[in-house]
């Protein structure tokens, strides 16, 4: 439910962006597959058969799971301080607004926090880039499909066709990056810098 809410409030950020060529599946995969909404299952797998996953895949590939697992490790981390310092503050049932949840950020992390993250987030996203360019990368990804289903780690695999696909589908990876780095600042700008009494405190943020 958190996570729907924060979804609720950090999507319509990129909306605009989405018009441009590749660029709507491309935040989607970074929202969701890098930056957390949908990454226990594939986390827990890579738990289970590291060992193997290092004798099959490129040096790159093994990097970006890497990359992406420190990154959702550090957003888990701060979203259930965040959800915490919301229930403590919060009475029942009570909505939470964009002030609120500006508010409850900021006891819990910082802006130079999060300049960290969007910092790793652009490293993973770089280091997936790179897989692109690797030979026999794509053939490779659909042999392992099989593999993949039979030894039970789907979302792992999932994770890298994605990551695969969703590069592949840009036209300027760097522009793209670029522009989602750029447009992350702002949007975390006004969540730990905006003067609270300039945020929304009427309406909910799932709403």
């Amino acid at each position: 439910a958190f996570i729907s809410l924060q979804l609720a409030y950090f999507m319509p950020f990129y909306e605009d962006l989405k018009d441009r060529h590749g660029y709507a599946d491309a935040i989607d995969f970074v929202v969701s597959d890098l930056t957390g909404t949908g990454i226990a299952n594939r986390d827990r797998e890579l738990e289970r058969v590291a060992n193997l996953m290092t004798r099959f895949l490129p040096t790159g590939a093994l990097d970006a799971l890497a990359l992406a697992m420190t990154l959702n490790a550090r957003i888990l981390e701060i979203n259930l301080g965040i959800a915490n310092q919301l229930k403590n503050t919060l009475s029942a049932g009570e909505t939470i607004t964009e002030r609120e949840y500006c508010a409850a950020s900021r006891k819990v992390a910082s802006m130079s926090d999060f300049h960290e993250l969007i910092g790793m987030t652009r490293q993973a996203g770089e280091t997936l880039a790179g897989i692109v360019r690797l030979p026999m990368i794509r053939s490779l990804l659909r042999t392992m499909r099989m593999p993949a289903r039979l030894a039970g780690v789907v979302d792992l695999h999932l994770f890298l066709e994605r990551g695969f696909d969703t590069f592949t589908g840009l036209d300027d990876v760097d522009g793209f990056l670029d522009t989602m780095q750029s447009r992350m600042s702002e949007v975390f700008w006004r969540v730990f810098k905006t003067p609270l009494a300039q945020l929304d405190d009427t309406v909910p943020l799932d709403a």
